[in-house]
């Protein structure tokens, strides 16, 4: 059954790549690139902790923070990382999804990514990198990719068991559009599913009152720690579960 509201229903980048004739080359490990070049070059002094939070700290918050929360969830559902990239929590979540359809021979839903691809967001970003980076970790089987805004996402209501958004949202231009991306995440998140966003401070406050706003109420927001200092900028985390009802 399809997931999406709307028609026709967006393209799937990732089976495009499949079917090209001449298909790109892939690398041997997926690149991801810098996020926000402009805010290395902004963070000065700090551009050592920039660096190592975009080259390798996030990656091992996302890890442990996703590693800890499967222990929730049924990954056999679809989940959706909104505001994707050039798919580092994408593949974290594809690749457990491959490693449980490993273990227990079943048939298991895809993660779905979403993103405008703004290259101005993160270095190289497009459609055709994040591709590239699935087919390198051998992940084509378990991702569908999406072109779309989080602010009106394509999906219907109550379709995923874990929506996840890393260093994303930040990026809308204000208040309310901020308010409204939440709002799509939480729409298309499972009753008992999870939402799990990483954020710069600053940000999160936000994304925590309008989720209790929505009458949410199992949220817990606390520091991402030094991995994810942006500089000077720290990041949080926002864990959050949809109520039943």
């Amino acid at each position: 059954m399809s997931l999406y509201r709307v028609s026709p229903i967006p393209l799937d980048h990732v089976e495009v790549f499949r079917q090209q004739s001449d298909p790109p080359t892939i690398p041997s490990n997926p690149s991801y690139g810098i996020d926000a070049p402009l805010g290395l070059i902004a963070s000065s002094f700090a551009a050592p902790l920039y660096l190592y939070a975009t080259l390798s700290g996030k990656f091992q918050v996302w890890e442990a923070l996703l590693r800890d929360l499967v222990k929730e969830i049924d990954l056999h559902e679809p989940c959706l990382d909104c505001g994707c990239g050039r798919g580092m929590v994408l593949l974290i979540l594809a690749r457990l999804k491959k490693e449980i359809r490993t273990k227990t021979n079943q048939p298991i839903s895809p993660v779905y990514g979403i993103d405008i691809f703004n290259s101005f967001d993160q270095t190289s970003n497009s459609p055709l990198s994040t591709c590239r980076n699935v087919a390198s970790a051998n992940l084509l089987d378990y991702v569908i990719l999406n072109i779309g805004s989080f602010l009106d996402l394509p999906f219907k209501d109550n379709s995923f068991t874990l929506v996840t958004s890393s260093l994303a949202i930040h990026n809308v231009s204000n208040t309310n559009e901020k308010q409204r991306a939440i709002r799509e995440c939480a729409r298309v998140t499972k009753p008992a599913g999870w939402l799990l966003i990483v954020d710069l401070k600053g940000n999160v406050s936000l994304y925590e009152n309008t989720l209790k706003e929505l009458q949410w109420n199992s949220i817990e927001r606390t520091w991402a720690g030094m991995k994810m200092m942006f500089g000077v900028w720290p990041c949080e985390v926002l864990k959050a579960q949809k109520p039943f009802s």
